[in-house]
Order: C-alpha cells, then sequence, then structure tokens
C-alpha cells in the first residue's frame, strides 16, 4: 500500500469513496471476465487436457483477473491511513 498523508478528515474521506469505486470496477472487470470466458465460451467444443476450454477460462481465467486486479487496487491506488480525526499524520493504525 502506498503510504500518503492526508491532511483533513474530508481528505482521507475522499480517499476511501475513490478505494470503494475502484473496488466496484474491480468487481465489474472479474464479473465481465467471468461472463465471456467462462458462460461465454461455453458453446466452443475447444478442450486442454480434455477439460472444456470455458471451464478453465471461468475458473482459472476469472481467479488470474481477481489477482491482477487486487495487486492493482494494492499497489496502485488504497493508501494506509488513520481515519482518526485527530491524526492526520498519515501513521499506520496499528502497530506492530
Amino acid at each position: 500500500m502506498a503510504k500518503r498523508t492526508f491532511t483533513t478528515y474530508a481528505a482521507k474521506m475522499r480517499q476511501a469513496n475513490r478505494e470503494a469505486l475502484a473496488t466496484v470496477a474491480a468487481l465489474f472487470v472479474i464479473v465481465v471476465t467471468w461472463l465471456s470466458w467462462g458462460i461465454g465460451m461455453a458453446d466452443s467444443d475447444i478442450e486442454v487436457f480434455s477439460t472444456p476450454i470455458w471451464i478453465i477460462g471461468g475458473c482459472v481465467g476469472t481467479w488470474i483477473v481477481t489477482v491482477l486486479a487486487a495487486i492493482v487496487l494494492g499497489k496502485g491506488l488504497f493508501a494506509n491511513f488513520n481515519l482518526d480525526d485527530d491524526d492526520a499524520s498519515g501513521e499506520e493504525a496499528f502497530r506492530g
């Protein structure tokens, strides 16, 4: 996660909203992937290791897209910050 500092509580809420919207967009991409690679390939007669391609696309392909979406969100958009109004420094909420 990227370390960013937010000076106001409103800035923290804007960041939280950006993260939520990006997560919904990632969900949309995952669902479209599942629909196109899984259900969309159901009429295909292609097989890989005696397994229909739509099973591989719908299960393994969707899983790969999900992992990639999580990496992109975690490395590119999500920020680690404390939601407390009195701590606007961006320090971690939990210390270990």
